[in-house]
């Protein structure tokens, strides 16, 4: 019979630069400026996320991470350092499936955070990674086309991120997890047992689940590239990396150019309006003053009109007197 019910986990580590932008994928809310096209945002809403140290999120643990370093250590942490040790933690769809609908989807996605968050504990206990936050993603995933019908068939993971530091020993662990070491006949282990008991301790979180150990690539035989075929992969994948988020940075400058822009001519058009403000005002001040000026003139010369009628007035009336 097919086992339908695996756990099991994949590592990669990040320098600075790369880590920003895993963060924010990985980050449940969706809120960040990485998007991915097989993220179902109508789904979104059901992810969880947990952080360490205070923080609202992994990114922001990482930065305080980063802060303590300098502040213990006395110096930053180098740019050419893997400060980010991230596990995706999957679960098959089958089980989990199988899980919701006996118990719910709020009591099994509570379990799941629970484990998830023991399975990082075990990581830190044994090799002394700094636990920075897990986010569980619900939304990632295919939509199948079966009878007329579209299924999203969920991709069931859980991004937990760790710091590379060890601050008992002040040391980062996983440059000493490396080597694949040797065996008891002196030849190089064919897989690393730091990262073959990773998957044990994972197997270990979710037994009580129904969940098992995933079948090693020893097994299963899947992977058979040569060197140079998984070299060039992981350069192609980066380089697309790096293209799209070229793009992104080229997108983000040109829409700050143009914001600038728009607000050094809204800045201008303030001065001019301004200066407009200020001439107009100087101009009322003085029609005012000129017109003050004009009714005073008005009223001196009508003063003066009729005195000088009166004054005629008078003495027509003494002219037109009868003489005795």
């Amino acid at each position: 019979m097919k086992k339908t019910a695996f756990v099991g986990t994949r590592t990669q580590y990040y320098k600075l630069e790369a880590a920003q932008a895993v963060l924010d994928h990985a980050h449940a809310p969706r809120s960040g400026f990485t998007h991915s096209q097989n993220v179902h945002s109508e789904y979104s809403h059901l992810n969880r996320g947990y952080y360490y140290h205070g923080a609202s999120s992994c990114a922001e643990a990482l930065d305080l991470m980063l802060e303590k370093h300098k502040q213990v250590t006395g110096k930053k942490v180098r740019s050419d350092c893997n400060v980010l040790f991230e596990h995706v933690l999957w679960l098959s769809e089958h089980q989990f499936s199988r899980l919701e609908q006996r118990y719910g989807f709020e009591r099994v996605r509570e379990a799941f955070l629970a484990r998830a968050k023991a399975y990082a504990q075990s990581i830190k206990n044994e090799f002394g990674f700094e636990m920075l936050g897990l986010d569980i993603h619900y939304d990632e995933g295919t939509v199948a086309s079966t009878f007329e019908r579209q299924r999203f068939i969920r991709n069931v993971h859980c991004h937990i991120m760790f710091f590379n530091y060890n601050w008992d020993e002040r040391v980062a662990p996983l440059r000493h997890l490396m080597n694949n070491g040797k065996d008891q006949k002196g030849r190089t282990n064919a897989l690393n047992p730091n990262f073959v008991r990773m998957q044990d301790l994972a197997a270990t979180a979710f037994k009580d689940m129904g969940f098992q150990r995933g079948e090693s690539k020893l097994v299963t035989g899947r992977e058979h590239q040569s060197k140079e075929q998984f070299v060039l992969s992981k350069l192609k994948t980066a380089q697309q990396a790096t293209d799209t988020l070229q793009q992104e940075r080229i997108q983000l400058a040109v829409q700050l150019h143009q914001q600038r822009s728009e607000q050094l001519q809204l800045t201008e058009q303030i001065v001019i309006q301004r200066s407009e403000a200020a001439s107009l005002a100087q101009e009322v001040h003085k029609l005012k003053d000129q017109f003050q000026h004009l009714q005073q003139l008005i009223k001196q010369r009508a003063i003066s009109a009729v005195r000088q009628f009166a004054s005629r007035l008078t003495r027509q009336n003494h002219s037109n007197k009868p003489t005795r």
